[in-house]
């Protein structure tokens, strides 16, 4: 259209924007945006291409460019869409903190209309940050708009809390029942989540292929081993329900099989998939053999991941491309963080995180943590520190992951026998598990992760 001199409209511009999003190139996305300038749909012309250019840098995680646009714009002017992708942005983006004070600012002064989507947002970011009181706050709101009820406050430390909104509710679906069960499963409660099960199929809910995920996890967090019900479990998908195993679904099956030990029978399930089993299931049985020292089904793994992805950044020599690649389609990883609530402020930590306003008395209570776990038999595990740190670096990296300054945070400011609660945006390490473990040992307190 531009090279044949046809005139540019909001809607071809505002379908531009979505079309790069669709295709996932950042680079395009800029030109259009560069394009919207020059035909005068820049800063302040046209609602509408402003607010569609907004929303697609927060969604690539730009929150920088975002939020030049949004504070140049008069308070007033803002529209309601402007400040749900500024949320939205703010929590895709792993910055709680900033996400919470925008919320309060929008709805304290008028310009932000409670809908699904911010509902959706908010409730989400207090379960991941585990905010309870944000939560129940939240679930105010959306009780007062009708916008029904969400158990999100489930996965903010309440399950109680949950369990009450659920019994209140007229009508419940998978869905609520789903997230009852994730709920449960957020605090480790694998069993009352098998017992939430079994009412569901009482009532009569057909369960979706999300239910199944969830229930697979949850025989990992029960007390017994109880892997041949789950192999039952996992076999009733297809032949009962009638839906298809995925590799999820497979990945979700050899991670109950690996927890319990039972490495040789998740290979044999993988050799039996009805389709080329991906990296994720590899990956997945790779784990297990890390946690139970299996070196020869751990070596039959690595092969089969470095066969189907060769430029994995694993493959040292080969990261920098592979970078190089990442950054060439804008595409942004997010940082490793844990976070942990204390008198009513989000804290985040980084692995080897010096950012924190206590930063020297994190450290030092950390060391004193460290001595005392490793007197009751923790036992530091550096198979999960990265193979290209120097052998005499590996215990520094180890000990100052993330989920541990958080934990060592939230026990230096909580009275003694408080629980502590720590979220992390990616899967807990094998030695973090382990040594949180201890420290809930040696400090007599619960620790939810």
């Amino acid at each position: 259209m531009v090279e044949e001199g046809l005139e540019l409209t909001d809607f071809t511009l505002t379908s531009g924007v979505h079309a790069c999003g669709l295709l996932g190139d950042y680079r395009v996305f800029r030109q259009v945006h560069g394009l919207a300038v020059k035909f005068g749909f820049g800063f302040g012309s046209n609602a509408c291409v402003e607010v569609a250019v907004l929303d697609m840098y927060t969604r690539w995680g730009r929150m920088v460019d975002a939020e030049k646009m949004f504070l140049r714009w008069e308070l007033e002017e803002f529209s309601s869409v402007a400040w749900t992708s500024m949320i939205c942005g703010y929590a895709r983006d792993g910055k709680p903190e900033e996400a919470f004070s925008l919320f309060h600012i929008g709805r304290s002064g008028g310009k932000l209309t409670m809908d699904e989507v911010v509902a959706a947002t908010m409730l989400g970011l207090c379960g991941t940050v585990g905010h309870l009181d944000m939560g129940k706050e939240i679930h105010c709101h959306v009780a007062k708009c009708g916008l029904g009820s969400n158990l999100e406050v489930g996965n903010c430390g309440s399950v109680d809390d949950a369990m009450r909104v659920f019994n209140d509710m007229s009508c419940t679906d998978v869905v609520t029942w789903n997230t009852l069960i994730s709920g449960n499963l957020m605090h480790r409660q694998g069993d009352r989540a098998l017992e939430i099960w079994v009412e569901m199929q009482e009532e009569g809910i057909k369960p979706d292929q999300v239910t199944f995920v969830l229930i697979i996890s949850a025989y990992r967090q029960t007390d017994s081993n109880l892997v041949d019900d789950c192999r039952s479990l996992f076999n009733s998908m297809r032949s009962v329900y009638q839906i298809q195993p995925t590799s999820e679904r497979y990945a979700s099956f050899i991670t109950v099989s690996g927890h319990w030990g039972f490495l040789q029978d998740a290979l044999e399930t993988i050799n039996k998939m009805l389709f080329k089993p991906c990296v994720l299931v590899w990956r997945t049985l790779l784990d297990g053999c890390r946690l139970h020292k299996t070196a020869m089904i751990e070596k039959w793994a690595t092969q089969n991941i470095l066969s189907l992805e060769p430029k994995d950044p694993s493959t040292w020599d080969r990261s920098e491309m592979v970078r190089e690649s990442v950054r060439e389609k804008g595409f942004c990883k997010h940082p490793v963080q844990s976070w942990i609530i204390s008198q009513k402020k989000t804290h985040a930590f980084y692995p080897r995180d010096r950012s924190h306003p206590e930063e020297k008395g994190i450290y030092i209570g950390l060391e004193i943590l460290i001595l005392e776990c490793l007197k009751v038999g923790y036992e530091p595990d550096m198979s999960f520190v990265r193979h290209e740190v120097e052998e005499h670096h590996k215990k520094t990296f180890l000990f100052r992951h993330s989920a541990k300054l958080a934990a060592t945070y939230g026990i230096l400011m909580t009275k003694p026998g408080k629980p502590v609660r720590i979220v992390k945006n990616i899967l807990l390490c094998g030695d973090c598990h382990e040594f949180l473990k201890y420290a809930s040992i040696v400090t007599e307190r619960d620790i939810f992760l």
